[in-house]
């Protein structure tokens, strides 16, 4: 048996023929039977583990929150950093209540008149200056920023109500 397989807290049980009858993990001194993909997976890990381990020059302590700190892609190591559940979760809550958000905005916008239409197309959507607008319209440009405040207090109203 070679030195590693020696020190392991894993092995297979096989009949007389070479069938595996058990995947054995010795966990705290205790042998505990698991499941073909669960000793894979063990098994797996730990040769990664100890290939990382050979590959370190002596003397040199692999440290993650060093490699994060110099910027080292974990990639190298076999590290797969994938999001966590509560990122998934959280960033799925966000997808929904931007979802909601339009669709309240979307209500609020088809509830407004022309004119107060064509004042947020013109300030927000083509980029028309408050004194332009107000020059189109022939009126002083205290009363579109006078509308405009309004106007987005109304919206507000709507869509956060």
């Amino acid at each position: 048996m070679k030195n590693w397989q020696e020190s392991r807290n894993y092995r297979r049980i096989k009949d007389e023929n070479g069938a595996v009858i058990a995947n054995i993990i010795t966990i705290n001194g205790v042998d505990v039977e698991v499941s073909e993909e669960v000793f894979l997976a063990y098994s797996q890990s730990d040769r990664r583990e100890r290939y990382i381990t050979e590959e370190l020059e002596p003397g040199k302590i692999l440290s993650l929150d060093k490699l994060l700190e110099d910027e080292v892609p974990l990639s190298k190591f076999g590290i797969e950093q994938e999001p966590s559940a509560e990122s998934i979760l959280l960033g799925q809550e966000d997808d929904q209540e931007r979802t909601s958000q339009k669709t309240r905005l979307a209500n609020a916008l088809s509830e407004l008149d022309e004119d107060e239409k064509s004042l947020i197309q013109a300030l927000f959507f083509d980029g028309v200056s408050v004194r332009e607008y107000a020059r189109q319209l022939g009126v002083y440009h205290r009363t579109i920023i006078y509308r405009r405040d309004k106007l987005l207090e109304k919206l507000r109203r709507k869509i956060f109500s």
